[in-house]
């Protein structure tokens, strides 16, 4: 792979964990990627997945490194309280979201100023684990598609389906019996863009719609099954942990 700008590099802290982080990788699971020429080769890009599980940072995070773009990832602040795993975070750029606070602010401020910068950031537009019985996506927030609309980054759909197999959500370590199949599928970029009188929140809604659309058409081919006609709306559910932006 050519050298990469510096906006695309990984750091010293990524690329030490990839050297125990992408044999296991490989171990637990048997990967197929489809799409990775859709990858914009420079400058900054919000990349979009669907969230099902505790295995996905781990698996966007090896197709993007390996396609040639370190990702910065928006994740919920209380990672960042870990022992051990919070310092590695903030060693390695990832950026802390505080939902439900005043500073959810300072994640939208830290995310633009890395497009700005044009780098590669990846959002989860789901706010937490997909809670739709069947695994599909849910209801997005409009976070990645603002953050867009006011950068120009283009919006890039990825959809991941393997990954609750893997690593169920609220088990502590993957399953690695059987060997899980991971399918991940990079879709094009969608270039955002304001209607004539459409504001800002309408345009947002709008582009998240398109997003989320396309990784469940992108899933319904992986899955070779037919997605529901109705999204599920996380706002109805009675429990909602993940509340705020990201």
């Amino acid at each position: 792979m050519p050298r990469r700008a510096p906006e695309r590099r990984s750091g010293a802290v990524i690329s030490v964990a990839q050297i125990l982080l992408r044999p296991l990788a490989r171990l637990l699971a048997r990967r197929t990627w489809l799409g990775t020429e859709n990858l914009p080769p420079r400058g900054a890009v919000i990349a979009c997945g669907n969230h099902s599980g505790p295995f996905d940072a781990i698996a966007y995070g090896h197709l993007l490194q390996a396609s040639g773009a370190a990702p910065r990832f928006l994740a919920k602040e209380s990672l960042f309280r870990v022992p051990v795993l919070g310092g590695l975070l903030r060693a390695s750029g990832q950026i802390p979201v505080a939902r439900g606070t005043a500073r959810t602010a300072r994640a939208l401020d830290a995310a633009e100023r890395a497009l700005q910068r044009g780098e590669l950031i990846m959002v989860f537009p789901e706010g937490t684990y997909t809670r739709d019985p069947h695994g599909w996506p849910m209801r997005p927030r409009l976070g990645a598609a603002r953050l867009a609309l006011r950068t120009g980054a283009p919006l890039l759909p990825i959809a991941c389906w393997g990954s609750a197999a893997l690593w169920p959500v609220g088990a502590v370590l993957p399953t690695p019996i059987p060997r899980a199949q991971l399918t991940l599928r990079v879709g094009s970029p969608i270039v955002p863009a304001r209607r004539e009188g459409e504001t800002e929140t309408q345009a947002a809604a709008r582009l998240m719609a398109a997003v989320m659309g396309a990784i469940t058409e992108m899933l319904a081919e992986i899955r070779g099954e037919t997605p529901p006609s109705a999204v599920h709306d996380p706002r109805q559910d009675s429990h909602r942990p993940e509340e705020g932006w990201a």
